[in-house]
């Protein structure tokens, strides 16, 4: 187990690097930090084994495949914690077009994120789940989740940064071509994933794999790249923020308040959410009240409440940022 602590300047430097992009080429990253490719092949290796990084995961906007994204939020009443992982078996066992789900504490109990084309898919997948667990559930909240403005993560940095926005979730749909959905399928969980492994698996040349990628990149199907981050192993953990306000009129200085803010990383714009919604991550709750407070401090004629309430583990993430 690793912590914030334990990260020098070229740990924190190299984190940065590959969370505004995880794609970058160990040539450039080294070029960068200014060290050796296996200085920093060595670093990344020891962030992986630490639990420090995660993953390397492009960000895909599912809109633009056609998917309407809906985020539900639950909240059992009379399930013990062992009927609650049964709950997650369940979903993963059944439920092929749930592409997160994610533990809770606090307001829910669990998040879940449902990719469906049509409106009808989300009720025939919803029915099931009340179907087995309706006597269960005490409330829950549904929302499409979308657009979503997700920023790289600063918090772990000491040093002077540069907010990279990747937005997806509202892109009108584009045609793939062939081959197009299996190199997404291989490469989105893993993008430093080589093109000749791609291309291996698939039967394919490699210089295909590449331009096909090239080409998901300017049609903005892929929106960026990111790293998974253990944020336990940092000693940080992640919270949704709701800010209920009594005017829009300084939407756009919260939103860039948020985007030069170390500790937020995402702004998702829902329809059936809250007011604004904020995605932070922080030390501790101490932390993350002394950040609500300064942010009421900023706008205090326009925000009327804020709710709060953490992630702890994610079950299943595929496609949709954390």
């Amino acid at each position: 187990m690793s912590d914030i602590t334990d990260l020098d300047q070229y740990d924190r430097r190299l984190l940065y690097e590959l969370d505004k992009d995880s794609s970058t080429s160990l040539p450039v990253l080294a070029k960068t930090l200014k060290r050796s490719k296996q200085f920093i092949l060595y670093r990344m290796k020891r962030l992986e084994q630490s639990g420090v990084i995660t993953g390397y995961h492009a960000i895909i906007d599912m809109a633009k495949l056609g998917y309407f994204t809906f985020r539900v939020y639950v909240k059992f009443q009379q399930m013990t914690k062992a009927q609650g992982e049964l709950f997650v078996a369940h979903v993963r066992k059944h439920l092929d077009q749930v592409w997160t789900i994610t533990s809770m504490h606090g307001k829910w109990d669990y998040a879940l994120f449902l990719g469906v084309r049509r409106i009808s898919e989300f009720h025939t997948i919803w029915d099931q789940i009340m179907l087995s667990y309706k006597e269960h559930i005490k409330k829950y909240n549904v929302a499409v989740y979308a657009p979503i403005i997700n920023f790289n993560r600063m918090f772990f940095y000491d040093r002077p940064y540069q907010p990279v926005e990747r937005v997806y979730g509202d892109g009108d749909m584009v045609p793939l071509k062939e081959h197009d959905w299996e190199i997404i399928e291989l490469f989105a969980n893993n993008v430093r994933l080589s093109s000749l492994a791609i291309a291996q698996q698939l039967k394919m040349s490699a210089d295909t794999v590449r331009r096909r990628i090239k080409e998901l990149e300017k049609t903005k199907i892929i929106v960026g790249y990111k790293i998974g981050l253990g944020l336990e192993q940092l000693g940080y953990a992640g919270y949704r923020v709701d800010l209920e306000l009594l005017s829009t009129k300084r939407n756009k200085e919260i939103f860039e308040y948020c985007k030069q803010h170390k500790n937020i990383y995402q702004i998702n714009r829902s329809i059936g959410g809250a007011d604004f919604e904020i995605e932070v991550i922080v030390k501790n709750l101490p932390h993350l009240l002394s950040l609500i407070d300064e942010m009421k401090q900023q706008f205090p004629e326009v925000i009327r409440d804020v709710d709060y309430f953490g992630f702890s583990t994610f079950h299943i993430l595929k496609y949709i940022p954390d």
